[in-house]
Parts: C-alpha cells; sequence; structure tokens
C-alpha cells in the first residue's frame, strides 16, 4: 500500500497511528519533530503525511510551507487534537488535503488516508 510519513511529538500517539495504519496494510516512517520530517521528505517516495500542528520549535506550519515549495507534493492529513477550527481553516488553506480530531479510529485514519490516496491519484478508486 502507501508509504505514510507519521509527524506527531507525542510518543504514545506516533505508536498509535503507525500501528493502525501498520495493520491497514501501509508501511510507515516516523517524525517526532519537524526537521526530521523535512529529511524524511526530502529523501524517501512519501505517498501521505499525517501531521499534527502543534509541535515544539518547528511545528506542522513549517513542514506545510516547505510542502508548498514542492511540485507534487503528498496529500497532508492533519492530525490534531489541539488544534481549532481556525488552525484547520489555515491548514487546509495552505494545502493540507483534510483533518482528523485526534484520538481518531483506526478506520477513520484508514479512511482518510485512501481518499487521500485517492485524490492524488495515486491508488484508482474502488467501485
Amino acid at each position: 500500500m502507501a508509504l505514510v510519513l507519521i509527524v506527531v511529538d507525542e510518543p504514545d500517539t506516533l505508536l498509535r497511528l503507525r500501528r493502525d495504519l501498520e495493520a491497514a496494510g501501509h508501511r510507515t516512517v516516523l517524525a517526532a519533530d519537524a526537521d526530521t520530517a523535512l529529511v524524511r521528505l526530502a529523501s524517501l517516495p512519501i505517498d501521505v503525511v499525517a501531521l499534527d500542528i502543534m509541535m515544539p520549535v518547528l511545528d506542522g506550519w513549517t513542514v506545510l510551507e516547505a510542502l508548498r515549495d514542492r511540485a507534487a507534493p503528498p496529500p497532508v492529513i492533519v492530525v490534531s487534537g489541539r488544534a481549532g477550527p481556525l488552525d484547520l481553516a489555515r491548514a487546509r488553506r495552505m494545502g493540507a488535503f483534510g483533518s482528523l480530531v485526534a484520538p481518531c479510529t483506526a478506520e477513520e485514519l484508514d479512511q482518510a488516508v485512501a481518499r487521500a490516496l485517492i485524490s492524488a491519484g495515486t491508488v484508482p478508486p474502488v467501485a
């Protein structure tokens, strides 16, 4: 399936998202901060990014800004329990594909990734 970059600074959430995505058949790469995420994005063929906005030092806005400059950025799903409606609206304006309120279910996460892949043309829609 897809290679999903999970960018979350909270270890429990990071590992739960990894477990849920891998159980759904996806491969995952982890980043606990924006710096690591930017390195992974530059060096790996990432299909989808699951991104927390509120992180210390460099936050998710930094990642979204960097992706704006890419010719074909992977779709970004904001996964945050602390981002408010204004934050989510800003993320969409900056190019985020969608958002989930954490904690989300494994099914919600898998469906969001599937929709992101379809919208990016990575996976054909299922009839």
